[in-house]
């Protein structure tokens, strides 16, 4: 509601270019998050991404443990670090904007709030379970289809969830990511 449709539509655009970080780092990433080789977790997985965004970047995977397809969304590496900053720019311009806009609001604790949600979303773990949460109150209407999220498998910088049949590439990053 504060930023004009045609700054959002700029900005979609940009994170819709956002270019993948290299697959070999990203199956590193996974193995050590996961203490464990690829091959011992999946039967098979994408060489490449399906999607990628400015958090990170999902492979398709087949876990060895039941056959069953999953999406497997791994974190970009330094990402906290590049968010920190932002953040941080973010607050010093909000402190900015109070004084030479002479808002009652306190745009820096608004920050503050938005921040620590993202940075406790930024948890794959937490994504997981509140995935579940989701599923339980919503997954038994009709017309919805939560993924079912592998929590036992899904650590801090990787989410293991039901890859969704039926979806087109173009969803996947919306669905995903």
């Amino acid at each position: 509601d504060v930023i004009p449709p045609a700054y959002l539509d700029e900005l979609s655009l940009l994170q819709d270019r956002i270019a993948p970080f290299s697959t070999e780092l990203a199956f590193d990433i996974i193995e050590k998050e996961l203490q464990m080789p690829l091959d011992m977790i999946f039967s098979e997985m994408s060489p490449k991404p399906v999607a990628a965004a400015s958090l990170g970047q999902v492979y398709q995977a087949r876990l060895r443990s039941n056959g069953k397809l999953v999406a497997v969304k791994v974190q970009r590496p330094g990402v906290q670090a590049v968010i920190s900053l932002d953040i941080y720019i973010l607050r010093f311009l909000a402190g900015v904007a109070r004084k030479v806009g002479k808002f009652n609001t306190d745009l820096q604790a608004v920050l503050d709030e938005w921040a620590s949600s993202l940075f406790r979303e930024m948890d794959y773990r937490e994504e997981a379970r509140n995935g579940l949460k989701f599923r339980e109150l919503y997954g038994k209407l009709r017309d919805v289809m939560v993924p079912e999220m592998y929590l036992e498998q899904t650590r801090r910088r990787v989410l293991i969830m039901e890859w969704v049949e039926g979806v087109r590439l173009s969803e996947v990053r919306d669905l995903y990511l």
